[in-house]
């Protein structure tokens, strides 16, 4: 071994972690001597009040048993305080040593018995050996061995000769010994620290998101969890962006990722106080607020939040745009649990999606009863056979001018074992929002393929689609693929769209509803007027025909203003050559006035409820039953 290592080995190091482990390392040295140096210095006291009497009795006792009092009282200290620092260590080490050394002194001073002068060389290899720090084995066997070389002074000259050479030899191998076992202590601790060291990074890269570097999901649910145990208030807000897909369709992945690491920028340069913001999903984030932040305060953060995100980024010269919704919930004014809070926030950023899109929104406790139902909705649709529970009802789309039925709309049915009928408009949206929309919409597209192949070549289907289906150009190139399959026409199909269904990403949407025209199926625009912005998708998307929301046909038999409307889009459909739907008629009162407007086609209680498969199939039959005889009544009467 080197001196120059050696030296660095008896060196007190300075850096904290290293001072404490090596205070882990020295405890389990130190604790199982105690016991037995107590034991030994009891001994001791029984043994001078064997050989001792009077005033020597009462101070060789007061000496061994304050040792053995001491070596107990340090032992149970070591055993209760095992983060103590290694000054504290030291000091005890020390006193522990001293002890020690004056029992043998005290002893000696009175009594100076030549034979035991040798343990002297013990006390000094204990104490190189239980030396916590440099300092103290220093200090102790110095002190020792310079003792014992004054002792020996006394002898004759032969044994002073001897017990030179014992103090030199001790002095040498109680170096030895001390560097020897620091060594070793040393390269464990060295271990260690890299062990601890390798586990915080790894630590660290476990709850990092590894695209944008902000903590990921596991690391918000364990802070959360963390604030829950302690009982800290604190808010759980989960962002969303809409228009994400779109973009990393249309310009890539990498133009997508670089785009998530901007927002994160933009939304981690708005540093709040108590603020941990982390992703959770693809285009999801979460943030967490401790601290007595007030709802309103919330609601402002989130704005400024919001508005730094949707602002435009310029990346590779291409001005790219997301918008973004959020939802709030808070601990524990809503909620104990983490799954709990989480499915409130998640269910506030739904309603801020599907309502308020683009802002923030805070669970209300009275949407309570709403969540629960939609929670019970999402399991039994994540647990009920939908193959078998999932059905289609059909409603006919009639045409005046030709006197018969052209069309029907496929309209989604739920008949669940535990929750009964579900009404389409709640079974839907909870599966827009647990991502199963796409298996329920293929079932049911299925389900309608199986039935449209059944009826003639000029009866055609209407299917609607979702948000998450028109966003996912994969998903319906799967459908165009079961049409091919069940080889139908493409004709035949025609998919429904909502205004809210494109207006989160219409450059996706309109990229994908191109893709359906291209292979001849056709699309149309449900529920129009019914938005605030239906007049701009007449220009920017692809549309074969447009329905007419039901709220205007309610009114035409009685105002004024909705027939005028109802005629002007009728006629801006002709102009435009768009097929146009009346939703909704229900009356023969409404039917009379609309009849005035020509209508193209009617759809409505009036002409047919919902009805089944079977139904529908039989009512097409008597239509062309009809047909049959009014031909051949025609051909008689010629």
């Amino acid at each position: 071994m080197k001196i120059a290592d050696l030296l660095n080995q008896l060196r007190i190091s300075t850096d904290p972690a290293r001072q404490q482990a090596m205070v882990d390392a020295y405890i389990p040295i130190l604790r199982p001597i105690l016991i037995p140096a107590c034991g030994y210095y009891l001994f001791v006291t029984w043994e001078h009040w064997q050989t001792q009497t009077g005033l020597m009795l009462v101070a060789f006792s007061l000496i061994s048993m304050t040792t053995a009092f001491g070596f107990y009282l340090f032992h149970k200290f070591l055993a209760n305080n095992r983060t103590m620092s290694l000054a504290k260590l030291e000091l005890h080490n020390l006193a522990m040593h001293l002890f020690m050394y004056l029992n043998l002194l005290s002893y000696l001073l009175v009594y100076n018995v030549e034979t035991r002068y040798i343990y002297f060389v013990l006390l000094a290899f204990i104490f190189a050996i239980t030396g916590a720090t440099t300092r103290t084995v220093m200090i102790s066997v110095p002190l020792t061995l310079a003792t014992l070389y004054w002792f020996s002074t006394s002898l004759p000259e032969d044994l002073y000769a001897e017990y030179v050479s014992i103090v030199v030899a001790t002095a040498f191998a109680s170096v030895s010994m001390t560097g020897l076992l620091r060594h070793a202590i040393i390269r464990q601790i060295d271990a260690r620290l890299l062990a601890d060291e390798l586990t915080v990074k790894a630590r660290a890269i476990a709850d990092a998101d590894m695209l944008t570097g902000i903590p990921n999901r596991r690391a918000i649910f364990e802070k959360i969890d963390r604030l829950i145990e302690q009982r800290t208030p604190f808010w759980l807000g989960i962002f969303d962006l809409d228009g994400f897909k779109g973009i990393n369709d249309v310009y890539g992945h990498s133009m997508g990722d670089r785009l998530l690491r901007a927002s994160v920028a933009r939304a981690t340069e708005l540093h709040f106080e108590g603020a941990m913001i982390g992703r959770i999903g693809g285009d999801e984030f979460a943030v967490v607020l401790t601290g007595n932040v007030t709802e309103s305060q919330v609601r402002a953060l989130a704005g400024s939040w919001l508005k730094a995100i949707t602002a435009p980024y310029i990346i590779d010269n291409q001005e790219l745009s997301v918008g973004a919704s959020a939802g709030f919930s808070h601990y524990p004014d809503m909620g104990m649990a983490s799954t709990q809070l989480y499915e409130q926030a998640d269910f506030a950023l739904y309603k801020a999606k599907a309502r308020f899109r683009g802002q923030c929104i805070v669970f209300d406790t009275t949407d309570s009863k709403e969540m629960e139902n939609a929670i019970a909705i999402e399991r039994e649709l994540r647990e009920g056979n939908l193959e078998q529970e999932l059905f289609l009802l059909f409603q006919p789309q009639y045409s005046p001018s030709r006197q018969r039925i052209v069309s029907f709309e496929a309209l989604a049915r739920w008949q669940n074992p535990r929750l009964g009928l579900v009404r389409p408009d709640d079974f839907i949206r909870v599966a827009e929002r647990s991502g199963f929309i796409q298996k329920v919409t293929a079932i049911l597209f299925r389900k309608g393929l199986a039935e449209l192949k059944k009826w003639p070549d000029d009866i055609s289907l209407s299917f609607n689609l979702s948000a998450r289906d028109i966003s996912d150009q994969t998903f319906v190139l799967s459908l165009l693929g079961q049409i091919m399959k069940e080889e139908i026409s493409p004709g035949r199909l025609e998919f429904e769209i909502t205004e809210t269904a494109v207006m989160s990403d219409l450059t996706t949407s309109s990229a994908v509803l191109d893709r359906l025209r291209s292979s001849g199926c056709r699309v149309a625009l449900d529920d129009f007027g019914s938005g605030y912005s239906s007049f701009q998708y007449l220009d920017q998307l692809p549309l074969d025909k447009v329905k007419i929301d039901r709220s205007f046909i309610r009114k035409v038999a009685h105002s004024l203003t909705s027939r005028e409307i109802v005629a002007a889009i009728i006629a801006l459909c002709s102009k435009l050559n768009l097929r146009c739907v009346l939703e909704g008629v229900e009356t023969r009162e409404e039917m009379a006035v609309l009849a005035a407007l020509k209508p193209d086609l009617i759809q409505g209680y009036l002409f047919g409820r919902p009805m089944s498969g079977a139904d529908a199939t039989q009512l097409i039959a008597s239509q062309q039953q009809s047909n049959t005889n009014q031909t051949a009544l025609y051909i008689q009467s010629g």
